[in-house]
């Protein structure tokens, strides 16, 4: 039997959807054709529809009302003889998605015959991926420049874009410092671009490559920066006098003139006019911004990018990231009267600043910033709120927990809200450099591949938020080649819900004030190019993020004062952990296929249980050494170090050491600095604790 897929050829998208359905179509049902859109029908086809009046009139099909951009139906008309499936989109993007559905429906079902007719839309219209550039950085560190070659491989970027597609995404954001260097000359500041002739044709032909391959998918591209920054060639040639390269970075008072002002405009502008596939701009109104008020912000990013993208041969979409010191009013007025850009603008707002896994309720934006509400309160009329969900909290080990991206979209997916970014300030999902090279159990290259699962959860969860956890759970097993995508799902569901709790429990700011899955911290006022480990003492002394949690002070008081309350006590939340760490590996030890890939997957599931343990004890040993330090009671000390010590607290890190080291080695990682990470690299700092209690060394357990 042949089937005929048919389909429009000049359509980009459409035609790189359809290669992976005739694909699998050729792998599981034998003969496929594929043909254009204008050829007969054969017996057995599929039809790919991307405009409701050409269904009407050549096909005598009426695409169900229901049927949203970029969202699609899938019919099966059966005939005597003949079976035909259509996929009917009213645009290119929804027949894309609609391609792709059937596509792995098929491989899900094993028969065309088999699928079931559905009707699927995108829950929000922005759907992005944050990807910070290796040059050019925000952050510096090894990381980064390990990820320099591979960032520039345009077949690095195939398969992340291919990536983003099948999982839904439909933005790519692309952030450095200052990006215009890399891509044009300046007419009027040619010596702003350090590159030769030759060099800059490169740049350029990459550019131009990656952003026709994101349109070919259905990704818009966005070129991102933050204020105001200058190249280095600038400052050599046309400001001598300015400040030196090693202490020009992204905290400081503003670095303007006209003259910058003038290239910086010429810069937007040519930007626009030179690469005609770049969907858009963002800009962030805050570093090198120090000294100057909200108004003043608004107003050299009215008179610098407005002004450019005014003058730009094309219009172009916009990300106005709010404002670090928030006066609402200001921009709104600068977005909702702006009258020359799409709609609508998109405002970036970080979602619980830098540490979005840890409650799915907002509790805190960029900054600490009070009044941030403004931004959607009265709601806005050109503009929609896209949440920042940024993880700074686990780099190596994979993270899989649908029900909190479920409900993180119940809880903020309101009538303003138009999307989310998910994406790190310090890790780029490049080159693979945290795990053993030529191991049995990496079939891998990326690190975007290694957490597969991480990205289809965020990217199908937020075009579909219904979609079943059978979905996952089948493309687990699809890639396992074993009936065990229910077991590894729910463990990982049970285990990965560590970070919000330690998030959750433990009061944060910015980047480098937690990282959980090294159960690390440090305070602004202290940090000095490392981060540190969660002693006891600090547990004691810090507060709670989620006002919903007793910190362990606060719980010791109620205690010893007969009080009751409904919030999560350090023990209520110990208790959790531990039955999530046990609910986790009970479902590992169902898993009786081993092969070397899965033997690393779950290698990390039983590292986060560990972890879990670990934190559980921890929380136990710090009721019971403040209830000491209240009362004196000396049981209560004894019990914090058994809680502590072997098998507990200081076991659990042990396994935890011996899990990880079989399959990672030490490796960069941007909290630490030029120290390389390891679990093994805190064992001092877990007995450190022991010793702190049973008061052999008075110190901080932090020194």
């Amino acid at each position: 039997m042949t089937t005929g897929v048919m389909y429009h050829k000049d359509s980009s998208m459409i035609r790189f959807a359809a290669s992976k359905l005739i694909d699998t179509i050729a792998r599981i049902e034998g003969t496929v054709k594929p043909l254009d859109i204008t050829a007969n029908v054969i017996s057995t086809s599929v039809i790919i529809i991307s405009d409701k009046e050409e269904a009407a009139s050549k096909h005598g099909i009426t695409i169900d009302n229901s049927v949203a951009p970029e969202g699609f139906e899938i019919r099966k008309r059966e005939g005597h003889s003949s079976l035909t499936w259509y996929i009917l989109a009213g645009d290119e993007a929804g027949a894309m998605y609609g391609t792709l559905e059937l596509e792995e429906r098929l491989r899900s079902y094993g028969s065309l015959l088999a699928i079931p007719a559905c009707v699927m839309n995108a829950r929000f219209p922005f759907r992005a991926i944050k990807f910070n550039l290796p040059w050019s950085s925000y952050r510096k560190n090894e990381c980064f420049e390990l990820q320099k070659d591979t960032v520039r491989d345009l077949a690095f970027w195939q398969k992340f874009l291919d990536m983003m597609a099948q999982n839904r995404y439909n933005v790519l954001t692309l952030w450095n410092l200052h990006p215009f260097p890399y891509m044009i000359r300046p007419v009027h500041f040619p010596e702003a671009c350090p590159f030769n002739e030759e060099e800059l044709t490169e740049w350029k032909q990459y550019w131009t490559a990656l952003f026709r391959m994101a349109k070919e998918r259905g990704i818009e591209t966005y070129m991102v920066n933050w204020n105001i920054f200058v190249s280095e060639a600038y400052r050599e040639h046309y400001d001598p006098q300015a400040i030196s390269d090693e202490t020009f970075y992204h905290y400081g008072d503003s670095y303007s003139t006209d003259m910058i002002k003038q290239y910086t405009r010429e810069c937007v502008t040519q930007l626009i006019d030179e690469y005609p596939d770049l969907t858009g701009l963002g800009i962030s109104l805050g570093e090198r911004m120090n000294d100057m008020s909200p108004q003043s912000r608004q107003d050299w990013v009215n008179d610098v990018y407005f002004e450019g993208m005014k003058q730009a041969s094309r219009p172009v979409k916009f990300i106005h990231r709010a404002p670090f010191s928030v006066d609402p009013s200001i921009t709104r007025n600068a977005i909702e009267s702006n009258g020359f850009m799409p709609e609508p603008v998109w405002v970036e707002v970080k979602f619980n600043w830098s540490h979005a896994y840890s409650s799915s309720k907002l509790l805190l934006t960029h900054g600490g910033s009070q009044g941030m509400e403004g931004y959607w309160k009265p709601s806005p009329t050109n503009y929609k709120i896209t949440w920042m969900v940024r993880n700074e909290d686990f780099f190596t080990l994979r993270w899989a927990q649908p029900d909190f991206i479920r409900e993180h979209i119940v809880e903020n997916g309101q009538d303003y809200v138009g999307g989310y970014y998910i994406g790190s300030e310090c890790m780029i999902p490049g080159i693979d450099y945290s795990h053993l090279k030529d191991s049995d159990h990496k079939d891998w290259t990326y690190l975007f591949e290694k957490n597969w699962l991480y990205y289809m959860l965020w990217g199908r969860l937020l075009y579909e938020p219904d979609t079943p956890d059978r979905v996952f759970e089948k493309a687990i097993e699809q890639r396992h080649r074993a009936p065990i995508g229910v077991p590894l799902l729910k463990a990982y569901a049970a285990v990965c819900k560590m970070p919000m709790a330690l998030a959750s429990m433990y009061s944060f700011t910015w980047d480098f004030t937690l990282y959980a899955e090294g159960f690390m911290s440090t305070d602004e006022a202290e940090y000095d190019g490392g981060a540190s480990f969660i002693s006891l003492q600090d547990l004691l002394e810090r507060k709670t993020f989620n006002p919903h949690y007793l910190s362990v002070s606060e719980y010791v008081d109620q205690r010893l004062e007969g009080q009751t309350t409904d919030k999560v006590s350090p023990l209520g939340l110990a208790e959790t952990l531990e039955e999530d760490a046990n609910r986790g590996l009970e479902w590992l030890a169902a898993i009786k296929a081993d092969t070397p890939v899965l033997c690393c997957e779950k290698a990390d599931i039983e590292a986060w249980a560990h972890l879990t343990y670990y934190f559980a004890d921890k929380l136990r040993a710090a009721v019971s050494y403040e209830l000491y330090r209240r009362t004196g009671d000396e049981a209560e000390r004894l019990n914090a170090i058994q809680l502590l010590e072997a098998p507990h607290a200081a076991g659990h890190w042990e396994r935890l050491i011996a899990v990880t080291k079989s399959h990672y080695v030490e490796h960069p990682l941007m909290h630490l600095g030029k120290t390389p990470f390891s679990w093994e690299l805190y064992r001092p700092q877990v007995l450190a604790d022991i010793a702190f209690v049973y008061g052999n060394d008075q110190t901080s357990a932090r020194e």
